[in-house]
């Protein structure tokens, strides 16, 4: 999710449990220099930008079993799975499958990579609840074609990775009504976009694309999800809690997605999550559902110092996302409950 336009700067970041930065800074400059450019490599600074620093180690994780199928989901921003494809995930995990989640943006909002790792530490944190594991985690580059895209594995279940694109997300213009970088390479030709470190890629539409298809063939998912694509209004017409309408980051992302399905057919289903307008329909999640929803996202949100800044009390919801716990809607060919089976299409030969 990414609401508001970014503000002026980011809060005081907390403190996460775990070993002293200076232990860490041995491998994560090794794993930022691995891919860095000539200019990169003689930057110190380069260490500080690798990977979420407070649970973390730089590890091959080992080969998981996932005889009980793979989930592979696409989402724009750290936290869109939580609020729009859970209890879904979380499902998943109980259920003993490998979970692989793909963020396509670096969430920054425009603050920088320090509010990136931020994220990444919260939406860490969460799975990690889902899992019931300990918030430790292994990290690595994976490789993709010819593109290396940073992994995190829960190191106590590696069925469970978080796979970052880490592609820039401030507005480009005053905030809604303008494109965010992922929505103009999705809609202007020729448009390109450049990823943070520690792997910085340069990629246009039709590159995002055959990333994200090889990364499907790759990874051989049972199911594939995403946000919806079905969305209509120009990016540029698009505003903030208007009804029927959703982030540019959401449809963009989703559409990229999809045009990589068809590049990538298979005998895996897809389910596409309705987002931003599942707040006009009526809560469909029971009191537990919801219960256990509302905590997974707000251990998220003890990371985020522009969802939660330090001193708030941040013991419930605030907002839409009060909203959105308590629902969860397949979308296409019309929003479907939860209790209803999940609109799927068949990708295939």
């Amino acid at each position: 999710m990414h609401a508001l336009p970014p503000g002026p700067g980011i809060p005081q970041r907390r403190q996460a449990p775990g070993p002293r930065l200076s232990a860490l800074i041995p491998p994560i400059l090794a794993l930022a220099l691995l891919h860095a450019s000539p200019a990169q490599a003689t930057l110190p600074a380069a260490a500080s930008q690798a990977i979420p620093k407070a649970t973390v180690q730089n590890a091959q994780p080992a080969p998981a079993d996932c005889a009980g199928g793979k989930v592979l989901s696409f989402v724009a921003h750290p936290d869109d799975d939580l609020l729009f494809m859970n209890p879904d995930q979380d499902d998943a995990i109980r259920q003993g499958r490998c979970v692989h989640t793909v963020y396509l943006t670096a969430g920054d909002r425009g603050e920088g990579l320090d509010y990136t790792l931020a994220r990444e530490r919260g939406i860490m944190a969460a799975y990690a609840e889902m899992a019931g594991a300990a918030d430790a985690w292994s990290t690595d580059g994976l490789a993709v074609g010819g593109h290396t895209l940073v992994r995190h594995t829960l190191r106590a279940n590696t069925r469970i990775q978080l796979i970052m694109l880490r592609l820039p997300d401030p507005w480009l213009g005053a905030g809604w009504g303008s494109l965010t970088p992922l929505s103009r390479v999705e809609s202007v030709p020729h448009a390109r976009v450049r990823s943070y470190a520690p792997y910085p890629d340069t990629y246009t539409r039709g590159e995002l694309i055959r990333l994200l298809a090889d990364l499907i063939r790759q990874e051989h998912p049972r199911d594939v999800r995403l946000m919806d694509p079905s969305i209509t209004i120009p990016y540029r017409s698009l505003c903030w809690r208007c009804a029927g309408h959703d982030h540019p980051d959401h449809i963009a992302g989703a559409r990229l997605v999809e045009a990589a399905m068809a590049l990538a057919p298979g005998t895996y289903s897809s389910t596409r999550y309705l987002n931003y307008p599942s707040q006009e329909l009526q809560a469909n999640l029971d009191a537990a559902q919801t219960a256990r929803k509302t905590a997974i996202y707000l251990r998220y949100a003890q990371d985020d110092p522009l969802t939660c800044p330090p001193g708030d009390d941040c013991s419930a919801p605030q907002g839409p996302e009060a909203i959105w716990v308590g629902r969860q809607y397949y979308a296409r060919p019309t929003a479907q409950p939860l209790q209803a089976s999940a609109h799927q299409d068949r990708s295939g030969p």
